[in-house]
């Protein structure tokens, strides 16, 4: 069954992630020639945070990347109260989580510049090298107590992130594949790793068999993972980069085909997508911009 989180929380995510997502997106052709590198911004982030490459663990179950979103927009829940807020979030209507995620929106940025996530993007823009040298002087539990709050957020933007590019490179996402290759499934590990390489880094399974077959065991195994981790994941050219983007989001919390083609031209504008270089001037070509989507990923972007 697609785990679905509701409605306007998908759209409420779509177009935060859609202009930054994009960028990623464009870089992929243009400058990487398909290999993913996510901005060095958010990668100093999760270098200083400590979160490394313990987010890939999130792809074992998708509730776990949505409570990690949930974490960042209720920071005052302690891990000790997770449970007792889980309970209370899974209480709320749809439209009482809407007003709670516009509130927090409205309260991130006195300039009203967007998302919470942007204010972020904006702070860590302005993060002189001096203050990352501050930072590194910090103890460890100074570093949690600084950082803790930005944690979740990092976890979440990355595992979705790459969980929709797993989407549109293989059918499934990385919360799919990862839990199919725990089960001994080769190909899925194979996949897995070709969209997120930290996989054999940061998860003790992956890690452990990667390193297992260098030893000898199954040379046909580890050929078949040197050949995916040595092919970009993304091999053509991304025509429409922020338009995509917010396709993929929705499409990775399984609202893309549910939401119409007027409701996804608002989106659009909301998250200021330029309708005339996207081809999107009306909503006979949205659709027909979702329908070219949905081709490219039958074979591969």
């Amino acid at each position: 069954m697609q785990l679905r989180i509701e409605k306007p929380v998908a759209h409420f995510l779509a177009i935060t992630l859609a202009p930054e997502c994009g960028e990623v997106f464009k870089t992929l052709h243009v400058k990487r020639a398909g290999w993913i590198r996510m901005p060095e911004k958010l990668e100093l982030l999760r270098k200083i945070s400590g979160l490394g490459d313990s987010y890939v663990l999130f792809y074992e179950a998708e509730t776990q990347i949505n409570d990690c979103f949930s974490q960042f927009i209720f920071p005052e829940n302690t891990n000790k109260r997770l449970a007792q807020f889980d309970a209370e979030v899974s209480a709320l209507s749809e439209a009482e989580k809407l007003v709670i995620l516009k509130d927090f929106n409205d309260d991130s940025n006195d300039e009203n510049i967007g998302a919470p996530f942007k204010d972020i993007f904006m702070q860590l823009k302005a993060l002189p090298e001096a203050a990352q040298k501050e930072l590194d002087t910090l103890s460890e539990d100074a570093k949690v107590a600084i950082l803790h709050p930005i944690k979740p957020f990092l976890a979440f933007i990355y595992a979705t992130f790459f969980n929709s590019i797993a989407l549109m490179a293989h059918g499934q996402k990385l919360t799919t594949l990862v839990p199919l290759a725990l089960q001994g499934n080769k190909k899925a590990f194979c996949q897995a790793v070709q969209i997120d390489r930290n996989l054999l880094v940061g998860h003790p399974y992956f890690r452990d068999t990667y390193a297992r077959l260098q030893t000898g065991e199954n040379p046909n195994f580890l050929d078949d993972i040197s050949r995916h981790i040595t092919k970009p994941p993304v091999q053509g050219r991304i025509e429409y980069p922020a338009l995509y983007s917010l396709f993929a989001t929705l499409d990775t919390f399984g609202w893309l085909d549910d939401f119409t083609a007027s409701e996804i031209l608002d989106m659009c504008d909301e998250a200021g997508l330029d309708r005339y270089q996207n081809r999107i001037e009306d909503e006979n070509n949205l659709v027909r911009r979702r329908l070219k989507y949905r081709e490219r990923q039958k074979i591969g972007f």
